[in-house]
């Protein structure tokens, strides 16, 4: 934010243009005196398609209360309003965390507000580019909160088009379906195909959450980006280089949606490593190459999990986010090509700004061997971890046991279609145990 005023505003009847005769300016900005002799059309000017540089904006010229000039402040005004908003609403709930979307934005403006992409429209070019456009904020301009408008603004979004909209955009940090009042109406539920792919996507989505939340609150802590190209998780690919229609959701679910129209199809990159379907479960191993898709319908969208991650899940979706913190979790295990993984819980009251309690979880796999350890003083209540999926297995295990406990075979199921065990551990979430496989 611009600094108090020390004096009062600017008389009604200053001369414009400015000179240097504003006496509020700072000294450096005093050195560029030959720009403010004529602000409304100055020597460096940009390629204003809406016409001169104040067109269908603020006009350069106008002096703010405190004496700056808007040719100075122009690209700054959009975080200053939506940072102002923020303050006179965490002035009405004070503790409480607030909830404010903006398109105009400036560096820092993620540390208050999110932010949706602007006014799209509803082509496929659009859809795309909504993919680079929200990696750029949340991996590089640190704004986390991010999203495009889900089927597009303006124009007329079609029923293929929306369906594969709906299936991206849950995997938007922010999620919104929005357009214009001169477009024909887009709700998720006007054509069967587009509510079925909503339903599967939000499904995925809300079930992720947590651990959504958990990248969220490492982003809070260290920057950690929520959201991250291929090459952030594989720097020395260069093939990874030039990818911007996949990305990683959180550091561990790989998102590859389809991007042309009238296609069921979809080439996928996979660096070399091994990844895991997220619904089936079933084993990709990576060479460093493309690999296509196909019948994937208009109701999906592939998603991957990165080998190495211990993903915590919700066992179930749910309506709205306060029935979710009702449901239990289960944690699947999806090794890396040397048998280890690891993951992360981070959980606390979702509404607070300064946490009095949190809990959190580490997960450690290795030599068949998983270790979950807790700790904080949050109250989880009687959630349990019902479940332990561990993925890549290709015969069944002789024995589990839970805490040096051997369990019972009822408690086991062998997939051996998606070569996956699923483990009956029902243990309340605020424990610690360790379970083995032999």
């Amino acid at each position: 934010m611009p600094p108090s005023r020390t004096s009062p505003p600017p008389a009604s009847t200053l001369s414009l243009p400015i000179g240097t005769s504003v006496p509020s300016l700072a000294s450096n900005l005093l050195k560029r005196d030959s720009m403010y002799t004529n602000v409304l059309n100055p020597p460096y000017t940009i390629n204003n398609a809406a016409g001169n540089l104040s067109d269908r904006t603020a006009f350069t010229n106008v002096i703010h209360s405190n004496g700056l000039i808007e040719y100075d402040t122009h690209n700054l005004y959009g975080t200053m309003m939506s940072s102002t908003t923020r303050d006179a609403m965490a002035k009405r709930r004070p503790g409480l965390r607030t909830f404010v979307i903006t398109r105009s934005t400036f560096a820092g403006a993620g540390a208050q507000v999110g932010k949706w992409l602007g006014d799209n429209l509803s082509t496929w070019e659009h859809y795309r580019n909504s993919i680079a456009g929200m990696l750029g904020f949340a991996s590089l301009f640190q704004v986390p909160e991010v999203g495009s408008d889900v089927c597009g603004f303006g124009a007329n979004t079609t029923e293929t088009l929306c369906a594969r909209w709906a299936t991206l955009g849950a995997f938007n940090p922010f999620y919104r379906n929005h357009n214009g009042d001169t477009s024909i109406s887009q709700e998720f539920y006007r054509w069967p195909t587009v509510a079925q792919a909503a339903r599967n996507a939000i499904d995925m989505r809300y079930r992720l959450l947590d651990y959504f939340y958990t990248a969220l609150h490492q982003a809070h802590l260290d920057g950690t980006p929520v959201l991250q190209p291929l090459w952030f998780q594989y720097p020395k690919d260069a093939n990874t280089y030039g990818i911007d229609l996949q990305f990683f959701f959180g550091d561990s679910v790989l998102v590859s949606p389809v991007t042309q129209e009238n296609v069921t199809s979809v080439s996928v990159y996979f660096p070399d490593d091994v990844f895991y379907d997220f619904k089936s479960y079933a084993v990709t191993n990576g060479t460093g190459a493309a690999v296509d898709l196909s019948n994937v319908d208009y109701t999906q969208i592939p998603v991957h999990i990165r080998g190495g991650v211990v993903l915590p899940l919700r066992v179930s979706s749910a309506y709205t986010t306060k029935q979710l913190r009702k449901k239990d979790f289960e944690l699947v295990v999806a090794p890396d090509r040397s048998g280890k993984a690891s993951g992360s819980l981070y959980i606390d009251d979702g509404v607070s700004i300064t946490q009095a309690k949190t809990y959190t979880a580490q997960y450690t796999y290795s030599g068949k061997q998983l270790k979950v350890s807790t700790k904080g003083s949050f109250d989880v209540g009687g959630l349990k971890y019902r479940t332990v999926k561990l993925l890549g297995v290709q015969s069944a295990p002789s024995s589990v046991s839970l805490n040096g406990h051997t369990l019972a075979s009822s408690a086991i199921a062998y997939n051996s279609t998606s070569h996956s065990v699923a483990v009956n551990v029902t243990q309340p979430l605020s424990s610690s145990f360790t379970l083995k496989w032999t």
